[in-house]
């Protein structure tokens, strides 16, 4: 035997020995392999969520809409994409617990009752080519301080209760991280760029939802992607706005009606009806029909613990 086909020889016995191991597994998990092989073969990466025929996988508690590009860029389920989605490549959504918001309040007879998973969370990713407008364009990485103990401590010094004051001044400094790249803090020297989710209606007009808060920014996640996430505190305040399109004789889930992220362009506060899609917003993304149908759902529900079987109930998988 010639020495230099050893290592050739070796490797087809692996092959051999590999192919007879799986000859012996049972034809169901035979399948469920060869479908783990196939959604680990994307470019960018894969989904590690359920997917039917899945055995194991790791717990995701968020909604997602996905465009046709983003799934095939990074295996996701054929249930999240949508042809709708435009001015973002994903959105993912899911309640969360306010940690500096959840509020409660003790009834006459001394029950207590506390908001929880009251704020909406919108974790957006987005193509750098939009190359959006940004108060402070050199920001790269923001994340607002919400949900450390220190919520549970008021300060009563006086540079806490003033910042507001002193940070025009120059006499108190943002701490690394904390300074926002779309907006500006305590609306210095312009509010900056502010966002919101309204309802549009064709032919009958747009309605604001609500006002959303930038919470964080993460320049670059992975190349030519971008990610803001947005929050709203929902509670009764989203819950009763987001029906408020009835009054307006619209069907709940017509199909003439969509939600809508808008993001204003610096210093123009003019009513939503009075501005032109095309032309009058810094950006707008577009939310499915059937996505903003069910963050409606979600909104609906604020306040309780319900989330958990919510998303169990619309698992995409």
């Amino acid at each position: 035997m010639n020495i230099c086909s050893l290592p050739r020889i070796l490797a087809s016995l692996a092959a051999a020995a590999a192919l007879a191991a799986t000859a012996l597994l049972p034809a169901h998990a035979q399948s469920s392999k060869a479908r783990e092989k196939e959604w680990r073969s994307c470019e960018g990466g894969y989904y590690t969520g359920p997917r039917e025929g899945r055995r194991n996988y790791t717990l995701d508690k968020y909604l997602w809409v996905v465009t046709p590009a983003f799934a095939k860029r990074y295996c996701m389920s054929e249930k999240m994409v949508s042809d709708e989605l435009k001015g973002a490549e994903a959105i993912a959504f899911r309640m969360v617990d306010g940690a500096d918001n959840d509020a409660c309040s003790v009834d006459d007879a001394g029950k207590p009752h506390c908001m929880e998973n009251s704020t909406a969370r919108f974790e957006i990713y987005l193509s750098q080519s939009l190359n959006l407008p940004a108060a402070n364009p050199q920001v790269t990485f923001f994340e607002r301080a919400r949900t450390t103990s220190t919520w549970h401590i008021a300060d009563n010094r006086p540079l806490a209760q003033a910042k507001h004051v002193l940070y025009p001044k120059g006499k108190y400094q943002i701490p690394p991280g904390e300074l926002p790249r779309f907006g500006n803090p305590y609306s210095y020297p312009d509010p900056g760029h502010r966002f919101g989710l309204i309802y549009a209606h064709e032919g009958k007009g747009r309605w604001p939802v609500a006002p959303m808060w930038e919470v964080g920014f993460r320049a670059n996640w992975v190349e030519g992607i971008d990610i803001l996430i947005l929050e709203q505190q929902l509670g009764t305040y989203l819950g009763f706005e987001m029906d408020q399109y009835k009054a307006a004789t619209i069907p709940q889930g017509s199909l003439q009606g969509q939600y809508l992220i808008v993001m204003d362009k610096k210093k123009d506060s003019r009513d939503d009806n009075k501005k032109d899609l095309r032309t009058d917003y810094a950006h707008v993304i577009h939310l499915p029909q059937r996505f903003g149908q069910q963050v409606r759902q979600a909104a609906m529900k604020a306040g309780g613990s319900s989330w958990t079987e919510f998303i169990n109930s619309v698992q995409q998988r």
